[in-house]
């Protein structure tokens, strides 16, 4: 069977190339590797390989039809709930609004890119017992608080569009 390490990059379609790229450097911290501003193309880093995340405008393209699910939501890791914790301060300071979320095995923000894609920001809570809490827990979404790291509120439902 083949297991990937890890994610290695995403490729995306954004319909404004200057917006979506200073989006990712304001709220991910990515850094512009190469730009290509004729071909509308843009690579970024977390400053560990060439890109993480390519960034293509084609505002011209067509809609993707109803064969083509799409992506829900995309997922970058930070070190610990402090990290998180400055990150939410930061983006607030950037007029960006992330939306704290307690996962059973997460500590997350998320937050809306310039083209409407979801993007979380996230910290393990269990560490490697993270695969234990989920498969008997199972997936949770309450709100998190984000002075505390504790969970408010009552559970909410996992929607389609919501994760």
């Amino acid at each position: 069977m083949i297991k990937a390490r890890r994610l290695g990059h995403i490729v995306m379609n954004v319909r404004n190339l200057a917006a979506s790229r200073d989006f990712y450097c304001k709220a991910l911290g990515l850094e512009v590797i190469s730009e290509n501003k004729e071909g509308r193309i843009v690579f970024l880093s977390l400053g560990q390989q060439h890109h993480d995340l390519a960034l293509i405008e084609r505002a011209t393209s067509p809609v993707a039809d109803e064969t083509h699910a799409g992506m829900i939501h995309m997922a970058w890791n930070v070190d610990d709930f402090p990290t998180l914790q400055a990150a939410h301060r930061e983006l607030l300071a950037k007029g960006i609004e992330p939306e704290p979320i307690q996962h059973n095995v997460t500590n997350s923000l998320y937050m809306r890119d310039p083209d409407g894609n979801l993007v979380e920001l996230y910290c393990d809570r269990w560490g490697e017992k993270g695969m234990e809490v989920m498969r008997t827990q199972g997936p949770q979404r309450k709100s998190l608080d984000m002075e505390t790291g504790e969970a408010v509120g009552e559970k909410q439902e996992l929607l389609k569009a919501r994760v």
